[in-house]
């Protein structure tokens, strides 16, 4: 039995013409290409400060999730601009949207969906471990340990990749159906493709994936929370308190493309709508996994303590910084 490499979701081959295109379609579009060309640079300048600047912060267990899925926020990114920014703007012909070429990049573009959706749920089990059991938080998440932690996140990612793939379904927009459906097909011993009941292990893990694990990550920020209330005045740093505020942002943007997805799979929609669903996904995910490392990097004290300390140190190298840094040490 044969099985047909496709992508997650299938590129939408549906005719819309000029009249259908309002100012809610072109905003949707401009916000998917504008957000994924800002987080591609974003996120590969954010690597290379974490590059740079992995010796001071290693010892921050944060700090290797956040490099973690600022790798695959850049990863979504890149291959968002490579193959559906193209797409969206009617830049590839029919033939390039449904090569092995394109759909090899729709599953890496899933795998890192994926792995950015498992690495949400370790930073919400850490943050967890910080504020119950602080004591223990060392013992789980230490350098050995943390390996174990990154592996799982890629690990469970490609279980899903695996599963879609072995049982070769797909999220299609069925024209009669009006609506998102998953779709698995096989081939019978004529070697005709003919469609088949959804895997009951499919539909369980894409219950998981949808509304279990984000109901889960949600409820242990609700629970840190309840923390944070009972405990203020307390112990509780001003730094611990942006983390959860952080998180539980980065939360609502990355939800917001589920519950959309959701919505699309339970009511008709039109063939528009369909188009501005599968691109304000595509733009929810891209967002999603770029807003954590922008709170840090552009909310740390210690980034802007190190960056000056660079700049500092550069430009002490010309007379000039003389008066500068004897000024500093009067102070």
């Amino acid at each position: 039995m044969e099985k047909r490499l496709e992508g997650p979701m299938r590129e939408l081959l549906l005719d819309i013409s000029d009249s259908e295109k309002n100012w809610l379609y072109y905003s949707v579009v401009s916000l998917f290409v504008v957000s994924t060309i800002g987080a591609t640079i974003l996120t590969m300048s954010f690597l290379v400060l974490s590059i740079l600047l992995w010796r001071h912060f290693k010892s921050m267990r944060f700090f290797w999730f956040l490099t973690q899925l600022t790798t695959s926020a850049f990863v979504i990114s890149a291959a968002n601009l490579f193959i559906n920014i193209p797409a969206a703007l009617s830049l590839f012909s029919k033939e390039v949207t449904q090569s092995r070429m394109f759909y090899f990049v729709s599953y890496i573009i899933d795998f890192c969906h994926y792995s950015i959706l498992f690495s949400n749920l370790v930073i919400a089990v850490q943050r967890a471990f910080v504020f119950f059991l602080r004591n223990l938080t060392d013992r789980f998440f230490e350098s050995k340990v943390i390996y174990i932690w990154i592996s799982s996140i890629y690990i469970f990612a490609f279980g899903v990749e695996y599963a879609l793939m072995f049982s070769n379904c797909q999220y299609r927009f069925g024209e009669l159906a009006r609506k998102y459906q998953l779709i698995c097909e096989t081939t019978n011993y004529a070697n005709v493709v003919i469609t088949m009941t959804t895997p009951t292990e499919v539909q369980l893990m894409e219950t998981m994936l949808q509304i279990f694990l984000p109901l889960s990550i949600l409820i242990i920020y609700i629970a840190i929370t309840v923390k944070i209330i009972y405990m203020k005045g307390s112990t509780l740093s001003k730094n611990e308190t942006l983390i959860l505020k952080q998180a539980i942002f980065v939360f609502l943007i990355f939800q917001a493309s589920s519950c959309v997805f959701l919505f699309a799979q339970s009511v008709q929609i039109t063939n528009v709508g369909a188009f501005l669903v599968k691109r304000f996904v595509n733009t929810m995910e891209i967002l999603a996994g770029a807003a954590t490392p922008s709170f840090f990097f552009f909310t740390s004290k210690e980034i802007r303590k190190l960056v000056s300390t660079r700049v500092s140190a550069v430009s002490s190298q010309g007379p000039s910084n003389i008066q500068v840094r004897a000024a500093r040490t009067l102070e």
